[in-house]
């Protein structure tokens, strides 16, 4: 039996408290360095086919992956459901100077309208949709917010990933929803969205010993990138 649905407010105040050490343990100086350049080295690849498109960061964080791209895009916008992230972001952001083309703000990326934030040609969820209490919901919000030509990006460590099963097995419980799928889990969700899978990316994730080598979207992560149907 799973368990029941986690509350927003829960995992916003998850969020919120360990936004003041994000920074350090998974951004672009931390100790997983390499792996925040693979995803930003594919990002910057996408964007440059997809022409310096509008991008929205759904599950944004303190805003580095947009960050990372404002050279490389028109505009973007970042929607996280932790205020104190969002803040973290803002302040990441400042170093850009006034004419930034970035925008944060506060929201539940389940819900973000078109009608209110406008189309996008890339949508992102970068290590986010793996905490969305409703998963498939979340996908087909994203797929409302893409134009014609638009493309959704899922970033996600493998389920079968050697660190992912170490924390599953022997780590802390915690309060927010954290479930990974495979390529062929989310590619199977993402139909009922609208969505049709285009090309799944191997990403690294962790240390990976040499036997996996072969493996690798089971032994670290993937970049699934989908079209609208």
């Amino acid at each position: 039996m799973s368990d029941p649905p986690k509350p927003h407010g829960t995992i916003a105040a998850f969020f919120d408290r360990h936004a003041p050490g994000w920074d350090a343990a998974h951004g672009p100086h931390s100790g997983r360095a390499a792996e925040f350049a693979a995803r930003a080295a594919y990002l910057r690849r996408l964007c440059a086919a997809l022409g310096r498109p509008r991008v929205i960061d759904l599950g944004c964080g303190t805003g580095w992956q947009l960050i990372d791209l404002a050279d490389h895009i028109e505009s973007g916008v970042g929607l996280d459901i932790s205020p104190a992230m969002v803040a973290q972001a803002l302040e990441n952001t400042a170093a850009l100077g006034d004419e930034t083309n970035l925008v944060f703000h506060v929201g539940d990326s389940a819900a973000a309208s078109a009608e209110v934030l406008g189309r996008f040609r890339l949508a992102m969820f970068v290590g986010s949709l793996e905490h969305a209490p409703d998963q498939a919901a979340a996908l087909t919000t994203a797929a409302g917010l893409l134009d014609g030509e638009g493309r959704l990006v899922v970033i996600m460590p493998h389920p079968c990933n050697p660190g992912v099963l170490r924390s599953r097995w022997f780590g802390p419980r915690y309060d927010v929803p954290l479930n990974h799928l495979t390529p062929r889990a989310i590619a199977g969700m993402a139909r009922g969205a609208g969505l049709r899978l285009e090309a799944c990316e191997a990403l690294p994730y962790g240390g990976r010993g040499r036997l996996l080598d072969r493996w690798l979207v089971m032994a670290g992560a993937y970049a699934a990138r989908f079209a609208l149907a």
